[in-house]
C-alpha cells in the first residue's frame, strides 16, 4: 500500500474514532437527562402509587436500566477514543 493510501485510511480512522466518541458522549447526555427526569417524576408525581414494594421495585428496575444504558454509552465513547488513538499511532495500555 502506498504512503498516500495509508495516510488516507489513517485520516478516515481518526474521523471515525472522533465520530464514535461523540456519539458515546451524546448517548451519555441522553441517559443523564433521562435520569434527571426519572427522579423529578418520582418526586413530583403520583405515578408510583400502590404498595411500597411495588414502587421500590419499579424505581429499582428503572435505575438498573439507566445504569446499563450509561455503561454501554461509556463503552461506545471509550472505543471511539481507542480507534482514534490507534489511527494516530498511540498504542493502547
Amino acid at each position: 500500500m502506498s504512503e498516500s493510501h495509508r495516510i488516507r485510511w489513517e485520516t478516515i480512522g481518526m474521523v471515525a474514532g472522533i465520530t464514535v466518541f461523540l456519539a458515546g458522549i451524546v448517548l451519555l447526555m441522553l441517559v443523564f437527562g433521562w435520569t434527571y427526569n426519572l427522579f423529578l417524576a418520582a418526586k413530583h408525581s403520583r405515578a408510583y402509587t400502590g404498595t411500597a414494594l411495588t414502587a421500590i421495585a419499579r424505581i429499582a428496575s428503572e435505575i438498573a436500566l439507566l445504569f446499563v444504558m450509561g455503561y454501554v454509552a461509556s463503552l461506545i465513547g471509550s472505543k471511539g477514543l481507542q480507534l482514534y488513538g490507534v489511527c494516530r499511532g498511540v498504542s493502547p495500555r
